[in-house]
């Protein structure tokens, strides 16, 4: 066996597990991760804990923010961003926190208000990185995006993850239809679970469901998957995942593993209410709370 593939199998898991939650791609992304970083030349490998910095201490910054978007990815629809979620990183104090904004909230886009998932439809990945930057005031260093087709495809080769469906789902021409209670769910059901908005909470619902899901899948992949079969998991990645992340940055990521794990993971959804507009229900977000919704607290997600 390669030398760069002579770790414990704990030690890999571990490593794994907190690139998935700083990168936070719903999976993905971390597989890819988890891909690359293992494929590395051997002298390329970041060293153990113990044995001081390297050149990749540097790579990203102090603070550091991804933007994940999600795309619906289904044959006939817009490319609107259904899913928005900001990764920030805090490398000295070695915590991360998953924010997510919905999808409905009105903000500035190019100089005229709309929802801020528009921004993806009018001009891609940089428009949508302006506009959640301006909108916030903060950077964005790297982006992850995602295609929907991958989580289902991903959820499958787990053999699905057991969820507890509040309400019935029911939008056919959306491909969601979900009976409530506690139920194990395929891929296409835990994509429909996520996208559904048809409960009190709306969108902020949906954003939490997303956030369950996540860490539902990282909790079943390392716990009942292989080494050889997570190698499988990242090929499916690979198909559904674009991102601006350069390898050394993903070994910079994947050298924040055990800290972060230790720290633990903050997840919260923008603050705000829901706001008729010109005949449009929009999120009206909660700007006096900015500052404190990005400072990363202590964390809510258990390890």
């Amino acid at each position: 066996m390669p030398k760069r593939y002579k770790l414990k199998i704990d030690d890999l898991r571990d490593r794994i597990a907190a690139v998935l939650v700083i990168v936070m791609v719903l999976l993905l992304g971390g597989y890819m991760v988890y891909d690359l970083y293992f494929r590395l030349p051997t002298s390329s490998l970041p060293p153990s804990a113990d044995s001081g910095s390297s050149i990749e201490d540097n790579v990203i910054a102090e603070n550091y923010n991804i933007l994940l978007l999600g795309l619906d990815g289904r044959a006939g629809l817009n490319d609107r961003s259904d899913t928005l979620i900001l990764v920030s990183l805090d490398q000295q104090q070695k915590k991360a926190q998953l924010l997510s904004i919905p999808r409905d909230t009105r903000v500035k886009v190019r100089g005229s208000w709309d929802k801020i998932n528009a921004a993806y439809a009018y001009g891609g990945v940089e428009l949508s990185k302006q506009t959640v930057a301006d909108f916030l005031e903060v950077s964005i260093d790297r982006y992850v995006i995602i295609n929907f087709n991958g989580l289902i495809k991903l959820v499958d080769e787990i053999g699905g993850i057991d969820l507890n469906v509040p309400v019935r789902m029911y939008k056919p021409l959306e491909g969601i239809d979900l009976q409530p209670g506690k139920q194990h769910l395929n891929g296409a059901q835990v994509l429909a679970y996520s996208r559904f908005r048809g409960t009190s909470g709306g969108d902020i619902d949906r954003s939490q469901r997303q956030q369950e899901v996540i860490t539902l899948l990282v909790k079943k992949a390392l716990q009942e998957n292989s080494i050889a079969q997570i190698a499988e998991l990242a090929q499916i990645a690979r198909k559904d995942i674009e991102t601006d992340l350069t390898v050394r940055e993903i070994v910079a990521l994947a050298r924040l593993a055990s800290p972060v794990l230790e720290n633990g993971l903050t997840t919260k959804v923008f603050p705000g209410k829901s706001k008729w507009i010109d005949e449009i229900w929009y999120w009206i977000p909660d700007l006096g709370q900015l500052d404190e919704t990005l400072l990363i607290s202590e964390n809510t997600l258990s390890k």
